[in-house]
């Protein structure tokens, strides 16, 4: 079965202290956030390594031409310092299998500014979603770099372009005012604050949703989730916080276990959410 969520963005090999690796980046989480949700979802990522239980049933398009990128996060008393130990490179429309090229909802997750918003031109059909988060980052050789942010500017012609944009405040270093900036061109734009909740502009106009409660233990790619819980949601119902709010309840269920592993599936979060009605 084709895709009819397709993920572009590279699965990551994620440095451990002790020098192993493990594979991680938005295009797991959303991936398998997408399929717990009922929705057949294919990545086109730099070829990486899979968790080792990764289900079948989502296939990942390999491009020929690239590795996946290498992270490593320090720990400091200042907070996190990421570095990276090696690149990949952009994708292109040719990477992009020709049978894939139809989906519902296309999901631009980019790590390292693989994924450039002209790509939005070869789905003119699907809802289009984006997690900008890999165009706010810049690097050099040689590796290991120091990765630091940048802003992300777009065109506002492209960003009219993105249907959802989703990011966190940690992704624009507490500068609320940047998802104000994108919501003057893109018709939604989620800003997450972790167990804070998120705003969500719609038009430009911000609406609050408050996060569920959760027993955090693991709040890795809690983003990630929420934003394509937030997708899937809204291509079914067309309301903006209406998936808002089933997003996060969502997100919230993803953290309370280890990894990929926790994201619930659709009986459980229709659940959760008929409790929150209650």
């Amino acid at each position: 079965m084709n895709p009819d969520y397709l993920m572009l963005g590279h699965i990551t090999s994620d440095l451990l202290p002790d020098g192993s690796t493990i594979p991680g980046g938005t295009s797991l989480y959303a991936a398998r956030t997408a399929q717990r949700l009922g929705r057949h979802p294919g990545i086109v990522s730099a070829q990486a390594t899979l968790p080792a239980d990764w289900p079948s049933t989502v296939p990942v398009a390999t491009v020929s031409h690239s590795t996946a990128p290498i992270f490593e996060n320090r720990y400091t008393p200042n907070g996190r310092i990421q570095f990276l130990h090696g690149d990949a490179l952009p994708l292109v429309a040719t990477d992009i299998p020709t049978a894939w090229r139809t989906p519902a909802i296309v999901h631009f997750g980019p790590i390292l500014a693989e994924t450039p918003l002209t790509l939005v031109d070869a789905f003119p059909e699907a809802l289009i979603g984006m997690t900008p988060q890999g165009m706010m980052r810049r690097w050099q050789k040689p590796f290991p770099s120091l990765i630091e942010y940048i802003p992300f500017d777009p065109a506002p012609e492209l960003l009219k372009k993105v249907d959802i944009l989703v990011m966190s405040i940690e992704d624009v270093h507490g500068d609320r005012s940047v998802a104000e900036r994108y919501a003057q061109h893109c018709g939604i734009v989620a800003l997450t604050y972790g167990a804070k909740g998120a705003d969500i502009f719609i038009d430009g106009s911000p609406i609050h949703i408050p996060a569920y409660p959760a027993n955090e233990v693991d709040p890795t790619g809690a983003g990630d989730v929420f934003a394509a819980a937030l997708l899937v949601r809204y291509q079914e119902t067309r309301d903006a916080v209406v998936a808002a709010y089933f997003a996060a309840v969502v997100a919230a269920a993803s953290v309370e276990g280890l990894g990929i592993s926790a994201i619930p599936d659709r009986l459980t979060i229709e659940s959760r959410v008929q409790q929150h009605r209650s």
